[in-house]
């Protein structure tokens, strides 16, 4: 007998409606696995036994399984490890802000497709798309794990693990609506960012579906000669076709986007470069993080360093000074545990492949 995800919420109601429950039973599970993070459901007193029964019989609740956690030397960072149904292995990160806040970062595929030569992700290739169930689950594991062991709320969630978002795009739009819908887990729209390569019809799509969620493009440089060298979606989407769409999101928004740019020493941190970064982004919605290179394993054979900090400094000063646009530099906490942008891999793979 098939059984599906508990979050298909079209499935639970059509089987509680054939099996003659009340519709109110359905929001009695909807609180008792979203607010109260309910993971068995023999633990749900609200319902009858015989309902109980039926969810044993028709559902399950999840199904990655932690491989390994970690946890950063300053205790900020948590990356897990998951190893999903059909055997492939994922990875999220909780970040713990200083300010209090809480993001998580989670995966929307195994593997990414995109093969950014500063990506270690890229590395992988596809393995495959994530279900929605498999996206909600690491949300929902993370918000359990956060809420029971460190009294603390998950408040914001990044699409910047391992994949592209906007090549999985229903399984991602649906796994929003259950993060921000308000009998779910109840995140604000605006505290929900998508971070894309440029998939162009995903961005156009995005932009009518979800015009209060948050939009982050990996840019990584403001010209197609050198984006090209490092990232192979240019030639499919070239900076023209980007643009285009990122105006048509921000007339239909009217919100910034973040523009995320990987510092990598002799590469894309030339100074004209910096110009050419202001003159793109002048008078835009924009918002530039620039994101130290982290190193990976396998670096050395691509020959790529971290831009030095004066150089990153001098970038920023000529967006500012300049052309007025503003930016972070996001600091890197949590290499210890390779949980660092560009370095989300299957690590666990590699090392079955050297016990072998």
């Amino acid at each position: 007998m098939q059984k599906y995800s508990i979050h298909n919420e079209e499935k639970l109601k059509e089987i509680l409606k054939e099996n003659k429950f009340p519709p109110f039973r359905y929001n009695q599970i909807e609180n008792a696995i979203y607010k109260n993070f309910v993971t068995d459901f023999d633990e749900i007193q609200t319902i009858p036994k015989d309902l109980r029964e039926l969810l044993k019989a028709n559902f399950f609740y999840t199904t990655l399984e932690i491989d390994t956690q970690k946890t950063s030397a300053n205790g900020q960072t948590t990356k897990t490890l998951y190893k999903t149904e059909t055997g492939e292995f994922i990875e999220s990160v909780i970040m713990r802000h200083k300010t209090g806040r809480v993001t998580l970062c989670v995966s929307c595929q195994a593997g990414c497709p995109m093969a950014c030569s500063f990506c270690a992700t890229g590395k992988l290739w596809l393995l495959k798309n994530l279900e929605t169930y498999e996206i909600v689950e690491q949300i929902i594991a993370a918000a359990k794990m956060l809420h029971e062991e460190e009294s603390l709320s998950l408040r914001n969630i990044v699409y910047m693990g391992m994949g592209e978002p906007m090549l999985n795009y229903d399984n991602v739009a649906e796994s929003i609506r259950v993060a921000t819908t308000q009998k779910k887990l109840d995140l604000s729209n605006r505290r929900v960012t998508v971070s894309t390569c440029w998939i162009v019809p995903g961005i156009d799509k995005f932009t009518k579906d979800f015009p209060q969620t948050s939009l982050a493009v990996s840019l990584h440089s403001p010209n197609d000669e050198v984006r090209q060298s490092i990232m192979p979606v240019d030639h499919t989407y070239p900076l023209k076709d980007l643009m285009a769409s990122l105006e048509r999101y921000t007339k239909a928004t009217n919100k910034r986007i973040f523009y995320e740019y990987i510092m990598i020493n002799w590469v894309n941190d030339h100074p004209k470069l910096a110009d050419e970064l202001g003159q793109l982004l002048q008078w835009k919605l924009a918002h530039v993080n620039f994101i130290p290179y982290n190193a990976w394993e396998g670096t050395n054979s691509d020959g790529f360093t971290t831009t030095p900090k004066i150089i990153i400094d001098k970038f920023q000063k000529v967006l500012l000074d300049k052309y007025n646009v503003v930016s972070t530099v996001r600091m890197t906490m949590w290499d210890d545990i390779d949980a660092a942008c560009g370095q989300l891999a299957n690590k666990k793979e590699e090392e079955d492949k050297e016990e072998k």
